[in-house]
């Protein structure tokens, strides 16, 4: 019953919400018009409504914050995609990336309270009672440790209770829509069981620590992209402390070009920042971790990236991170890849390879809406074809007629493929004149390159070059130099020009033949160890015989070509 209350609770709320600026505009458009008279008749209306004169783009953002809980966090997505809502809806809708509205410094002492048994000014040297940010889900403040700065992330004291009655509702329409066998609405299952999986892990701080921390081990040799060290000693599944970044985030940078703050966008041109070298190093970065260790931030919204002095991109907010394997990664890479060169077949091939397919899915299908889509998506420029149409609308199209022919992608597909909007729609609107699908083809075709070599040189693959790079450590530079030796000294027939003897017109070709027999020798062993790409560390390993050979190699067939005449 309690459950069943606090879901009615949270429907009503909703309804009180939409019902009031219902009204709001209703009266804005037909009771501002009249005369004064018939205006004083409806004050006492208006004064227990939303202000009347706001603008559609504020008013949405406020009906979304209002709500609050996850419809915050859908505002917060439909912020980054201006070529679905024109950049004025955009731009209001921002401010629920980090400017809602604030709780009590009197709630976030009780949370340590509860959490440590202890207010914030017992625990650390200072404590900023103001918050740096505000979210959704909690609120940042800046806390020190003698003269480490920190970011000390609270949880909103009811967030828990304000989520709960959405997840209770979309948990309730997920078995409804599968109860009643509601096939039109079954679209609907797959994207709210993800919001829900990743809405019960965003709640707990715990589980971003970890995330966090596992991206910043993976980001360690990686000079473009920062991740904050977590401070465990202080971590709770309501407050995350982490290292603190200094700069600004890349939402300030975008306010500042609109408010044509000079003085902000001269700093951080002194900083070193460029938008087309920063938009190269986000794309970078989220594809070598997706790619590279199938983990990423799926949370990329201009509040979460910091612009740090060099062009490095700073990560936080780790709450919604996606996880692929390794077969997913692959053929995630050559989706991407096929999008770029209008490669229809291969955009099916892996869409279905990531995606989940039963007896109601329409494969074909999907083959004929994507040839037809395709049409609107390039255009061919001599033999090439490219892109009129930008990723996101691509992707948008892809997904609703997956949904259309009952084809599935996995969870984290999902997360990648929104993702990857996101990245999208944001250098969209800080650096309007990048490419973003030529860069995307260029780094897809060197993963897909990379992973032709993974592939190549697997677990099964090593065990057999190690018996083998263990018998040629042994006796194969030997046998080598000795095959080498008997070569140049024309010993072995090299051809049947080889066997003429001295001062013949046979001897020039045989060395030549000889010369060429060994270049080929040199090449194969050089492109070996490219291959292999064994460290390089003498000793009884591959790397030493191939060294080995090539130097055998090197040295007789000099010497055979001063033998020539």
């Amino acid at each position: 019953m309690r459950s069943l209350g606090s879901n009615l609770r949270r429907l009503a709320r909703i309804c009180r919400v939409l019902a009031a600026h219902g009204a709001a505009i209703v009266l804005a458009r037909t009771a501002l018009g009249r005369r004064s008279a018939d205006w004083r008749a409806t004050r006492w209306l208006v004064r227990r409504l939303p202000p009347l004169d706001l603008p559609g783009p504020q008013r949405l953002s406020a009906v979304l914050e209002q709500l609050g809980g996850t419809f915050i966090k859908f505002g917060q997505m439909l912020a980054l995609q201006p070529d679905i809502l024109s950049f004025e809806y955009c731009d209001a809708l921002s401010n629920l990336l980090d400017r809602v509205s604030p709780c009590s410094f009197a709630a976030i002492e009780q949370v340590f309270l509860e959490e440590h048994g202890r207010r914030p000014d017992d625990l650390f040297d200072r404590f900023d009672p103001e918050p740096i940010a505000t979210a959704s889900i909690g609120q940042v403040h800046v806390a020190w440790l003698g003269e480490r700065k920190l970011a000390v992330k609270v949880q909103r004291p009811t967030v828990k209770t304000d989520f709960a009655g959405d997840i209770l509702l979309m948990a309730s329409a997920v078995r409804a829509i599968r109860f009643l066998h509601l096939k039109p609405l079954y679209w609907l299952i797959e994207p709210l069981s993800e919001f829900l999986g990743w809405t019960r892990e965003e709640l707990d701080y715990r589980i971003e620590a970890r995330y966090m921390e596992r991206l910043r081990a993976n980001a360690r040799d990686n000079a473009a992209e920062q991740v904050p060290e977590v401070f465990w000693t202080y971590t709770t599944s309501r407050i995350l402390v982490a290292e603190f970044l200094a700069g600004l985030t890349l939402l300030d940078y975008l306010r500042a070009r609109g408010a044509a703050d000079e003085m902000t966008l001269r700093r951080l041109e002194l900083a070193g920042f460029e938008p087309q070298g920063f938009a190269r190093n986000i794309i970078d970065n989220f594809l070598g971790d997706a790619f590279r260790y199938g983990m990423f931030h799926a949370d990329l919204h201009p509040a979460n990236l910091m612009i740090l002095s060099g062009n490095v991109v700073g990560y936080i907010d780790f709450g919604i991170t996606g996880v692929l394997s390794h077969y997913s990664r692959r053929h995630l890479v050559g989706l991407t890849l096929a999008y770029t060169r209008a490669d229809l077949d291969g955009m099916c091939e892996a869409f279905f390879k990531v995606s989940e397919l039963d007896r109601d899915s329409d494969p074909q299908g999907f083959r004929e809406g994507l040839n037809r889509m395709a049409d609107s998506w390039y255009e061919l420029k001599g033999r090439e074809h490219r892109l009129r149409k930008n990723f996101t609308l691509v992707m948008l199209d892809m997904l609703r007629l997956s949904r259309a022919t009952g084809i599935w992608p996995e969870r984290d597909v999902i997360k990648y493929i929104r993702s990857s909007i996101a990245i999208d729609g944001l250098i969209t609107r800080f650096a309007p004149g990048f490419d973003i699908g030529s860069y995307l083809a260029l780094v897809c075709d060197r993963y897909l390159r990379l992973d032709a070599w993974n592939v190549l040189f697997s677990y099964d693959r090593i065990v057999e070059w190690s018996a083998a790079g263990g018998s040629l450590a042994r006796d194969g530079g030997p046998r080598a130099a000795s095959l080498f030796g008997r070569l140049a000294r024309g010993e072995l027939a090299a051809g049947s020009a080889g066997s003429a003897g001295a001062g013949s017109p046979g001897v020039e070709t045989g060395a030549a033949a000889r010369a060429f027999n060994l270049a080929t020798v040199a090449s194969g062993v050089a492109l070996l160890m490219v291959a292999t790409g064994e460290r390089a560390v003498l000793g009884v390993n591959l790397f030493t015989a191939e060294v080995v050979v090539v130097a055998a190699a090197v040295v007789l067939s000099l010497k055979t070509l001063r033998r020539s005449p």
